[in-house]
């Protein structure tokens, strides 16, 4: 199925036959639209990244779900990191400590 001389052609095709299915896949697994179509995207980047490493002896469709279901867990695993640290968090955190300015009026 992989033309690796036609090499858009492949892709093209890759899209096609197989984007609705990942999308509707990430759509089941993020329970949100806008993060799916956002994982879509990434994971197509993937797999064309990656065409010329895929091992023609593999289902094509079981590596690209594969590859989405990394996409969709680092995805969550940076927003879910990202999100302890928002603005908010560190205003929770201030020090009692006297802020550098006022050590340096007292010495």
């Amino acid at each position: 199925m992989i033309d690796l001389d036609d090499l858009e052609g492949s892709i093209s095709k890759i899209y096609r036959e197989y984007y609705l299915d990942v999308y509707r896949f990430l759509i089941c697994f993020s329970g949100n639209q806008h993060d799916a179509e956002d994982i879509t995207q990434e994971v197509f980047i993937r797999v064309l990244n990656n065409l010329s490493n895929f091992n023609n002896s593999r289902n094509l469709k079981t590596w690209i779900f594969s590859i989405a279901k990394h996409v969709a867990v680092d995805h969550y695993r940076k927003k879910k990191f990202t999100s302890i640290f928002k603005v908010g968090f560190f205003k929770q955190i201030a020090s009692t400590d006297k802020d550098p300015n006022e050590l340096m009026e007292h010495n």
